[in-house]
């Protein structure tokens, strides 16, 4: 028997358009995080993290469903700091922004506080999370640096910005409205090796290996760039695909072939920059020519066609 399809739900269709239509007037649904938040961290895939660093793939827009998770991680977020001051933990500095490795590394904690009772005069750096019953008891189990990397990253790259030795991990169970709070001591070494970690792949210029050769296993079967690591997508044209750019500080980066300053907006205004060429480790081709004086480079596709990048109409012909 053929599976019936789910009935029509025209209210709760009409409620995700809403506020994906809110979110997408919004002047910050323009923001491409310039730099790498704390939390891609915790992959153990350099490649994901420099093709997120060169805004290779197309700018993801949240469905309406993920809103409405974002918007309950902030409603749970403001409950649990209300219920730490009812514990005697006084709070300050709530969502204090952070960044290391030349503002290249970013982020920001929950909050800052003091008077836990398991430790009243210690300082803490505080990362709330709520999440479902099995991942919050793999959490009670194993603790947070295996059962959610990206989660430790997170709290521990605050912890060694902000200059502050102990975090405060506090979670809450969505289906029990259990709270688990674990304290976390700063590794001064791992911190150092993250941040040249990505100071290193801020200055690299050939992508990073991938980790794995099929698509379906982790951690490449959600990744957002996988069509470029697996099914010869082109990347995004813009500053940080060409071979001119070179990063500098804190967002900003400058055009070697022009001599001119970029600012993360005319980064991404370079699409329509005539003198733009991808960096070759971007393009899903062997390099077989260049021409300096044009200012073309020649790659041969998977197809067997010719593409000439910096030509006049993207020249293609067949080998």
């Amino acid at each position: 028997m053929v599976a019936l399809p789910p009935p029509a739900q025209p209210t709760v269709d009409a409620i995700w358009r809403a506020r994906e239509a809110e979110a997408a007037a919004d002047p910050r649904s323009a923001y491409e995080g310039y730099g790498i938040g704390a939390s891609a961290l915790g992959t153990s895939c350099d490649r994901q993290i420099w093709l997120t660093l060169r805004w290779t793939s197309p700018q993801e827009a949240p469905t309406g469903r993920q809103l409405r998770i974002f918007e309950r991680g902030d409603i749970e977020e403001e409950r649990v700091l209300a219920d730490l001051r009812r514990a005697g933990v006084e709070l300050g500095r709530e969502q204090e922004r952070f960044a290391l490795a030349g503002g290249w590394l970013r982020g920001k904690v929950d909050a800052i506080g003091r008077g836990f009772l398991e430790a009243r005069k210690t300082e803490h750096v505080i990362e709330i999370k709520s999440m479902k019953a099995a991942d919050w008891r793999a959490v009670q189990k194993h603790g947070v640096a295996k059962a959610k990397p990206e989660h430790w990253h997170q709290l521990h790259a605050g912890m060694a910005a902000l200059g502050i030795a102990r975090g405060a991990y506090v979670t809450v169970n969505k289906d029990t409205e259990e709270i688990l709070v674990e304290r976390v001591r700063l590794d001064v070494e791992e911190a150092n090796r993250q941040e040249a970690r990505v100071e290193r792949l801020v200055a690299e210029h050939e992508a990073p290996l991938k980790i794995a050769d099929n698509a379906e296993r982790p951690p490449c079967r959600f990744c957002r760039h996988k069509a470029l690591c697996f099914e010869a997508a082109m990347p995004r044209r813009h500053c940080r695909t060409c071979l001119h750019f070179a990063f500098g500080r804190d967002g900003a980066g400058h055009c070697m072939r022009l001599d001119e300053p970029r600012s993360p907006q005319r980064q991404q205004e370079g699409m329509d920059c005539p003198v733009h060429l991808f960096l070759p480790a971007l393009v899903p081709g062997e390099q077989v020519d260049a021409d300096p004086e044009a200012e073309t480079v020649t790659y041969r596709l998977p197809d067997g066609t010719t593409w000439i990048d910096g030509a006049a109409g993207e020249q293609h012909d067949r080998s």
